[in-house]
């Protein structure tokens, strides 16, 4: 299954030590296929080094977790416009998702676990239908086999 994972999942597996977070990152390395598109990875590597610094922890860790994912993720030419996001910075997970053709994103962020309630717009809607935008939590329930 084609997966996308959001820069504050990963943040919060890495930096923060959320088992829940670091248990769907884990899974969906292992299991399934990560896409990311080169302005994810950009996003990834500036805020990983930006949190770090900010809670005065060592950058190199979470950075060896980020080169692995990086690493496995498919890469992901996006040419695909989403305006229905309620933040714009999200876009990119979204527009992601659609060209990669991922059944799933896993992100703590409800502007995207949310979409599918707040999308009133037909093409908007058509887009992501195929998607479902999951926390950590119901991303680990559903396609766990543990």
């Amino acid at each position: 299954m084609n997966v996308v994972i959001d820069t504050s999942t990963i943040i919060r597996a890495t930096l923060e030590q959320n088992r829940m977070a670091q248990r769907a990152l884990s899974l969906s390395i292992r299991e399934h296929q990560v896409l990311l598109t080169d302005e994810m990875a950009k996003e990834l590597a500036a805020t990983i080094v930006i949190v770090a610094e900010k809670k005065g922890q060592n950058p190199k860790p979470p950075l060896r977790v980020a080169a692995t994912y990086l690493l496995r993720a498919k890469r992901v030419r996006s040419t695909t416009v989403y305006s229905w996001c309620y933040d714009p910075d999200d876009s990119m997970f979204i527009e992601c998702a659609i060209d990669g053709g991922a059944q799933a994103v896993v992100s703590n962020d409800r502007s995207l676990t949310t979409l599918h309630e707040y999308v009133t717009d037909e093409e908007g809607k058509r887009l992501i239908q195929k998607i479902e935008f999951l926390t950590p939590e119901e991303f680990v329930s559903k396609y766990s086999l543990t």
